[in-house]
């Protein structure tokens, strides 16, 4: 009787564990594939709340109908795009209108008409984050910023990377196709300076690649490839101007390179030089946690021989 306990509290912990493991590998399919499609841009906020009565008016951007006001006179969408490593959400709720025939949960697309604007000749748009409202001003830079959106699943080749699993899962035109264990930095948490040892977490694309023999020291940890990504991405670059670490004309000089998918400085204070590479021997998640190179992506070297032809330049990388 005390062994079947004990055989049954150890296929407990055994379920428990392998519950615990597959939650992060959850992530992979919310955040490429979320219940709401993404939005590619937004339209720019109207600059003006008075419009010609009967005028029609469209939707900021992709999304789906959450409510429709009392005599449809109001309208509100809900908004899901991705930026840098993370997968936002917005509403834009617009009042002063007749004619609303949109419908709670249905799809609208970028521009799509919503209804028309009031005799009053009077209508709002306005941006909410969670519970707080964007102010106009905030509304117009948030619209302005967000032209034109990333959208990750119809990407050629898409690599997706997760910090928390260990894991990095490869997609073409959404489709998964490889799925490989990783390790990271030496040290816990996101890249932020040169020298800390950490991974980032972001948006990047590849930039550089090599196989073959590398010189120096510590060229065999190259596992004989090498993939480079742009670190650092605008956001780094955002987060440097407010750390006092760049100015604004290299964090612009910084975005700039990265939107074209070029190479970004890596001659800052964030550092530079990470990439995706092999080992210079076999590894396991058991004995090193993952914690094995000083910021760059590490694969076990069969894994990393049979990514590297898959993987052309300018791919997207995104680490979260």
């Amino acid at each position: 009787m005390l062994r079947s306990a004990r055989w049954l509290l150890l296929l407990a912990c055994l379920l428990s564990a392998l519950a615990g493991r597959a939650a992060p590998a959850e992530s992979f399919d919310t955040w490429l594939r979320p219940a709401l499609p993404a939005a590619d841009g937004f339209e720019p906020l109207p600059t003006s709340e008075r419009a010609k009565p009967g005028s029609e008016v469209r939707a900021l951007a992709r999304g789906r109908v959450v409510s429709v006001g009392e005599g449809g006179h109001a309208v509100t969408l809900e908004h899901l795009f991705h930026e840098n490593h993370e997968l936002r959400r917005v509403r834009s709720e617009y009042t002063g209108l007749e004619g609303v025939t949109r419908r709670v949960g249905e799809l609208v697309e970028r521009g799509q008409e919503l209804g028309r604007v009031g005799s009053g000749g009077s209508r709002g748009v306005t941006l909410s984050e969670g519970d707080s409202p964007l102010s106009a001003a905030e509304a117009r830079r948030f619209t302005a910023a967000r032209g034109r959106l990333p959208l990750p699943a119809e990407e050629p080749v898409l690599l997706l990377i997760s910090h928390e699993a260990n894991e990095l899962r490869m997609y073409e035109r959404g489709r998964e196709v490889l799925r490989a264990e990783v390790g990271f930095g030496q040290a816990e948490g996101r890249k932020r300076v040169r020298g800390d040892n950490r991974t980032p977490q972001g948006m990047y694309f590849v930039v550089e690649k090599y196989r073959g023999e590398f010189p120096g020291p510590y060229g065999a940890f190259f596992g004989g490839h090498w993939m480079r990504l742009n670190y650092p991405n605008t956001w780094d670059a955002d987060w440097g101007v407010a750390e006092g670490l760049l100015t604004p004309e290299v964090r612009d000089r910084i975005a700039r390179a990265w939107e074209a998918r070029r190479q970004t400085s890596s001659s800052t204070k964030l550092g530079g030089g990470i990439g995706l590479h092999g080992w210079a021997g076999e590894w396991s998640l058991a004995q090193s946690g993952g914690r094995l190179s000083w910021g760059c992506i590490v694969l076990h070297t069969p894994d990393i021989a049979a990514l590297y032809g898959r993987v052309p330049p300018g791919t997207m990388v995104v680490l979260f």
